[in-house]
């Protein structure tokens, strides 16, 4: 990965056809006069040296790391052979990175803008002679993850197709690990990522506009015991889930709990971060749940399940307690994928009018 400091203006066809593919690569002059040319998704951060530099023509940027994004779009899982995974070809080598959770980020100046949404066309402010000048960046990429110093694991849900040719709104749902942490257990080496920074808070509250909380831990893994971290004014519920099973009627009212609490918020505008302790699990379940409702592959819910273990806390798509869970809803009635999900729901109680206006709010 690299950070490329442009000089000059970058060799950029600004054609219409350009604004509709992701194309592979960018071509820049170095201040030694070399052109080079990159992968568009192994350039680390992009720093530019003078307005012109893309004024000139437009600049896409992808927001994945390349790891993350090869992974999403190398290969489609079979549904029906869980025998395998294929996550070691996108985590390491040559891929490592301290932090692989983490998207990148654009760079005018001193000034590195993270946790932009892809497929968003932004104008950012580039100071040059003392002057603030407005810059067009037109981000790629599906996955939104978040960069957060003191939390790891965090993503949008947005961004998924959806089987109705629809995609999952950015900006409404977040899941990631839990934000402060009572939890010994948790080794040393991760403390770093369970404890909401300062700076943490600003982001999830001011730039992702986070105001509903749903933690799905035991009573005694919150220290916080009753509300948010994010602060006593953000909505909180907590309702413990059993992740490996959705069988027992005490899950499925807990799971129905959390849905509703879900469809409330959202419906109030107020956008909602889910989590349990590490946002794998628990949290994984849920979002499962969630995402098949609202039609994403079967390929594409193995994934999200398997994202988590790019901060190294590793998740198989063939694990004991997902592949059971997700077999359960398989063998439901529903000629499609996401019709048997939505049997699911309503299985836990949920009605069509509540699942209807979910996706309605959630999809667009």
């Amino acid at each position: 990965m690299r950070s490329i400091f442009i000089i000059a203006t970058c060799a950029l066809l600004s054609t219409g056809a350009w604004a509709q593919v992701v194309f592979n690569s960018v071509s820049v002059r170095t201040r030694n006069g070399q052109i080079h040319s990159y992968a568009i998704d192994r350039v680390d951060s992009i720093t530019f040296d003078t307005v012109r530099s893309v004024q000139a023509n437009k600049w896409y940027h992808m927001l994945e790391n390349p790891g993350i994004a090869d992974y999403l779009r190398d290969f489609e899982y079979d549904p029906s052979d869980y025998s395998y995974h294929r996550l070691f070809d996108y985590r390491g080598e040559p891929y490592l990175d301290k932090r692989q959770d983490w998207p990148y980020g654009v760079t005018l100046g001193d000034t590195t803008y993270y946790n932009l949404i892809p497929g968003r066309t932004y104008t950012l402010q580039s100071l040059e002679n003392g002057v603030l000048t407005p810059i067009t960046i037109h981000t790629l990429g599906q996955l939104r993850m978040i960069r957060a110093e003191g939390i790891d694991n965090v993503r949008d849900l947005g961004g998924w197709p959806t089987s109705s040719g629809k995609h999952i709104r950015y900006g409404l749902l977040y899941r990631g690990v839990e934000m402060n942490t009572a939890y010994s257990p948790v080794p040393d080496y991760a403390q770093s990522a369970h404890c909401l920074t300062e700076k943490d808070r600003r982001i999830l509250r001011e730039d992702l506009g986070i105001r509903a909380e749903l933690d799905l831990r035991k009573y005694e893994e919150n220290p916080s015991k009753g509300y948010s971290a994010l602060g006593r004014d953000i909505v909180y519920a907590n309702y413990n889930i059993n992740y490996g099973e959705i069988s027992s009627a005490e899950n499925q009212a807990m799971l129905l709990s959390c849905f509703r609490f879900i469809a409330e918020q959202i419906g109030a505008g107020r956008p909602t971060y889910i989590h349990c302790i590490w946002g794998a699990d628990r949290t994984g379940l849920l979002c499962m749940l969630l995402e098949g409702l609202l039609g994403i592959s079967q390929s594409n819910l193995d994934k999200d399940y398997e994202l988590t273990s790019f901060t190294g806390n590793t998740r198989y798509r063939n694990e004991t307690s997902y592949q059971s869970v997700l077999k359960k809803i398989v063998a439901m009635d529903g000629r499609t994928l996401q019709e048997k999900f939505r049997n699911c729901w309503k299985g836990f109680g949920a009605t069509d009018e509540e699942l209807d206006k979910f996706i309605e709010m959630m999809t667009e």
